[in-house]
C-alpha cells in the first residue's frame, strides 16, 4: 500500500521505505557501522527506536547492543540520521541523501568536516592517516619503485560516508597534513577504581579505539571519543560518566532542535545556545536598522 512504510531487514542492514507516486523516502541502518549507542533512541520525537540490549561475557563483548524500528510509529522525520554520531543512519529522499527535518528546516547541519593537504604529504610518513583509521575511510593512492619503496603520495581520498570525524588520522599525522572539525563536544570521566578485573567492555565497544588497555586496566584519549556514550551505558560498575557540552550546527531556530538539544546535553547547553542568538539576533538588527534622514520642513529655523 502507498505511504505505508516498509521494512527490510538483511544481515548488513536495516531499510524502511515508504513511496508514494511522486516521491520515494528510505532510511537506512548500516549494521557494521552501529554500534548501538542508542543516541538515535534517546532522541527519537516517537519514540520508534528501540534499544536491544548487548551480550557480555566474562568481562567480553560477546553480542553489541542493536537498536531496531517500529514502523507503526515512525515517520521518517529522519532526525535519527541527522545526529548518529557513526553515520550509521542514512536517510534519503528521491536518491538524495537529505532528511525531511533538514529539508523542511526544522534541524540544523552539523558542522564536521574533514580536510587533507596533499602538498604537505610525504613519503615517510607511512602511510598513518589510513593505518588509524577506525572505519578505513581513508585510502592513499601513492606510486611506488619496483623494490616497493614508496616515491610518491598520488592522491588521498576520503570516505565522509564511512568517517566517524574522530581525529584519530588528524593526531597521527606526522606532517600534519589532515584537519578534523568534530560535532560534538562535551567530557568523559572514567573511573578505573570502579573497573571489574578483567573487564573490557568499553574497550571492544568504543568506535575509535579512544579506549584501550594499559596495564590491566581501561585507559581512555579524550581527543579520539565522538561521545556516542556506547561506553557508558555498556559499563556494568557504572565507573563512565559521559557529558555532552555543546554541538556545532548551522544556525536555527526551529523548536524541534532546542527539543532534541536539551535530550543530548542538558537545560544548561539550551540556554547558552539561546543566550548565543538572541545575542546575534541584537548584532543584526544593530546592523539592519535604518536611521531615517531628517524632513527639512521639521527642522528647526
Amino acid at each position: 500500500m502507498r505511504g505505508a512504510l516498509i521494512k527490510y531487514e538483511s544481515r548488513k542492514e536495516i531499510k524502511i521505505e515508504r513511496s508514494f507516486l511522486t516521491s520515494n523516502r528510505f532510511l537506512h541502518l548500516n549494521k557494521k557501522l552501529c554500534n548501538g549507542c542508542g543516541l538515535c533512541a534517546e532522541i527519537c520525537p516517537k519514540e520508534a527506536i528501540k534499544e536491544l540490549p548487548a551480550s557480555i561475557v566474562e568481562g567480553r563483548l560477546a553480542k553489541k547492543p542493536k537498536i531496531d524500528f517500529d514502523t507503526n510509529s515512525c515517520i521518517l522525520c529522519g532526525e535519527c540520521a541527522v545526529l548518529c554520531p557513526l553515520s550509521a543512519l542514512r536517510m534519503e529522499i528521491d536518491g538524495k541523501e537529505i532528511s525531511t527535518i533538514v529539508k523542511n528546516e526544522a534541524f540544523p547541519v552539523f558542522i564536521r568536516k574533514i580536510k587533507v593537504t596533499k602538498e604537505k604529504c610525504e613519503t615517510n610518513c607511512e602511510l598513518r592517516c589510513q593505518e588509524e583509521c577506525p572505519t578505513e575511510a581513508i585510502k592513499v593512492s601513492t606510486r611506488s619503485s619496483e623494490d616497493g619503496k614508496i616515491l610518491e603520495i598520488a592522491d588521498v581520498k576520503i570516505n565522509e560516508s564511512l568517517c566517524f570525524y574522530c581525529k584519530r588520522c588528524e593526531s597521527f599525522c606526522p606532517q600534519n597534513a589532515i584537519e578534523v572539525k568534530k560535532p560534538f563536544q562535551g567530557t568523559i570521566e572514567l573511573n578505573v577504581d570502579l573497573c571489574p578485573e578483567g573487564c573490557m567492555a568499553c574497550v571492544d565497544i568504543c568506535p575509535t579505539h579512544a579506549i584501550q588497555m594499559k596495564e590491566g586496566k581501561p585507559s581512555f584519549s579524550p581527543e579520539f571519543c565522538i561521545f556516542c556514550f556506547a561506553c557508558q551505558k555498556i559499563c556494568p560498575k557504572e565507573a563512565i560518566k559521559a557529558n555532552r557540552e555543546w554541538i556545532f550546527h548551522a544556525d536555527i531556530r526551529a523548536a524541534a532542535w532546542l527539543t532534541a538539544l536539551k535530550k543530548l546535553t542538558s537545560p544548561e547547553t539550551v540556554a547558552k545556545e539561546l543566550r548565543i542568538k538572541s545575542g546575534k539576533r541584537r548584532k543584526s538588527a544593530t546592523r539592519n536598522r535604518v536611521v531615517p534622514s531628517p524632513n527639512k520642513s521639521e527642522q528647526p529655523t
